[in-house]
């Protein structure tokens, strides 16, 4: 029983949303967002995707979602001035704690930026991307 309280505790504490942002050479992004799952559908704790790269926690929410990892990704283009987006993908990871008692549901998502200047070389070789809403 002891055991099960400190894998809860850590549950608590352990919902997480990054945001990372890679600069050298090309500029990529990479997001997660990841939470624990009582009996895989009972969310406990999720990372907060309003507040990536903090220690905050949404507590019995489900926020490991698509939609809030596109969320995520608009607010980097927006802030990073790019101009559009390519080789965008998403998965996710589950890793089963006490069999199917306790779950860390993790979705990734990770994109290469493209600025102004590289959109000129992009049109040359003729790789497709995709334009922000604001375009």
């Amino acid at each position: 029983m002891k055991r099960f309280a400190i894998i809860l505790a850590c549950a608590l504490l352990g919902g997480c949303a990054t945001v990372t942002v890679s600069r050298e050479g090309a500029t990529m992004v990479n997001i997660e967002n990841s939470g624990w799952y009582l009996l895989n559908f009972i969310p406990i704790a999720s990372g907060n995707p309003a507040r990536p790269n903090s220690c905050t926690t949404r507590l019995f929410s489900k926020t490991v979602t698509l939609e809030n990892n596109v969320k995520m990704l608009d607010k980097v283009i927006r802030e990073e001035g790019a101009a559009a987006v390519r080789d965008i993908n998403s998965f996710t990871i589950d890793e089963h704690v006490l069999l199917i008692l306790l779950k860390r549901h993790a979705y990734h998502t990770s994109a290469q930026l493209l600025m102004k200047e590289d959109m000129e070389e992009t049109k040359a070789e003729g790789v497709s991307t995709i334009l922000p809403k604001e375009f």
